[in-house]
């Protein structure tokens, strides 16, 4: 049974799921997303996880029944990040992040942290953690790194968390791990939507340094939604059997091979330029918003983010409800300093999606000039309407996903070994 037909059948068998499905499409084609953590799957690992290795799942009681492509997938991220160790089978990031805390932290542990960040995840009476936290310097918004050497000395914390995902300039991973070396504390990076431009070596990574690292194979990578843990060797068998303990115990096929053709995508040619694209297009994003007078803060940016100030008075969420009738989706954060009196609101955009769908530097310019436009004017009718025709214009005929960030490899034409002809087979049958 082809596609089309299976569709068909779909539509007339369910209906109301069917329009859920068509809306869907309609909206991610129609509407552009600055929001970081949106980004389109990569057409090869969308395949693998619709394919028939979904048929067959891996029931995991011990550490030595690793599937083969479990051991792919995780010795491709290992290659990829130049890590000692990885674990793949975790279902998202949160589930990932608690793992760390079960493994590295006791109740009532000191937990040192950049915003404050994993503190959301932490529920549950044995989740009780003693929270600190650092946050950018008010006047430079950037680390003190000696500030935090000071106050990590004086809390002497069990673990020194880094998770730079609201700040757009690179991290002094190096000078962490000296901090978090002097106060003996266990050295923990999530990467967040940075790990692409960490596995491209066009960002500092924290591999190098951290004993944990943590990121999610979705957004940058264009993978499964999906929670990966790299970490030293010395702490691999610990983390192994809290992946256990915590109930990880099985992976469907289909996930391990979607990670596992990830991982080997994010190594390609086509790749690297997608991440130098993608820092180019958050640069030419932000020129368009300063062009029309619109702060950006932490600038200027080293990776996919732009920080987007907003005015005294002007309500995030509001301005994000407005902006999605428009057909742009962005996303609004609160940017901590070190002084709770000023903290910054502001809207969190990504290069990343517009990227993958194809956008250059010219049309990001220009959409941040009309979104600043927008935010300079209290989002008046006039500039709200010249910014939908914008996104209407730029939108108009782009992919999902661009094929110039596919890998470029010669179709097999063997007809004895050809994947095609066997997968009509399986459809037919």
């Amino acid at each position: 049974m082809d596609n089309e037909k299976l569709l068909r059948r779909l539509e007339a068998f369910d209906p109301e799921l069917s329009d859920l499905l068509l809306s869907a499409l309609n909206r991610q084609l129609t509407t552009l997303s600055l929001i970081p953590t949106a980004n389109a799957v990569s057409p090869f690992s969308a395949y693998l996880k619709g394919s028939v290795l979904g048929n067959d799942f891996l029931d995991h009681h011990a550490l030595e029944r690793y599937s083969r492509l479990e051991q792919m997938a995780a010795q491709r991220a290992c290659q990829l990040f130049h890590a000692d160790h990885a674990i793949v089978r975790i279902g998202n990031p949160v589930a990932a992040g608690r793992v760390v805390f079960y493994t590295l932290a006791q109740p009532d542990s000191k937990i040192l942290s950049f915003n404050h960040r994993k503190q959301e995840i932490c529920t549950g009476d044995w989740m009780t953690y003693d929270f600190h936290k650092f946050c950018l310097e008010p006047d430079s918004l950037s680390i003190n790194y000696d500030k935090l050497a000071a106050q990590a000395q004086e809390l002497h914390p069990r673990l020194l968390i880094c998770s730079p995902v609201n700040y757009p300039r690179n991290i002094n991973y190096a000078r962490m791990r000296q901090i978090a070396d002097d106060c003996g504390a266990f050295l923990w990076a999530d990467l967040g939507q940075n790990a692409g431009l960490a596995a491209a070596g066009l960002m500092s990574s924290p591999v190098p340094y951290a004993d944990v690292v943590t990121f999610a194979a979705s957004d940058a990578l264009h993978g499964p939604q999906n929670g990966i843990i790299l970490s030293t060797e010395k702490l691999s068998e610990w983390l192994d059997q809290a992946v256990l303990q915590t109930g990880h115990a099985s992976l469907k096929k289909n996930v391990l091979a979607a990670l596992a053709i990830t991982f080997r995508e994010a190594g390609g040619e086509e790749f690297h330029d997608y991440c130098e694209q993608t820092i180019n297009g958050a640069r030419a994003l932000e020129t368009g918003l300063r062009d029309a007078g619109v702060e950006t803060l932490c600038g200027p940016t080293e990776n996919h983010l732009v920080l987007a100030k907003l005015n005294d008075g002007q309500d995030g969420q509001a301005i994000a409800s407005t902006l999605a009738e428009t057909g742009l989706m962005v996303k609004p954060e609160k940017l901590m300093t070190s002084d709770d009196n000023r903290d910054y609101s502001v809207l969190r955009l990504s290069s990343l999606d517009p990227t993958t769908r194809g956008l250059k530097e010219n049309d990001l310019t220009k959409l941040g000039r009309a979104l600043g436009t927008c935010l300079r004017s209290d989002m008046n009718d006039y500039s709200l309407n010249k910014l939908s025709q914008t996104i209407s214009k730029l939108a108009a005929d782009l992919p999902l996903f661009s094929e110039e960030w596919l890998p470029d490899a010669e179709a097999n034409t063997d007809n004895d070994s050809n994947l095609m002809e066997q997968m009509m087979l399986y459809w037919n049958t």
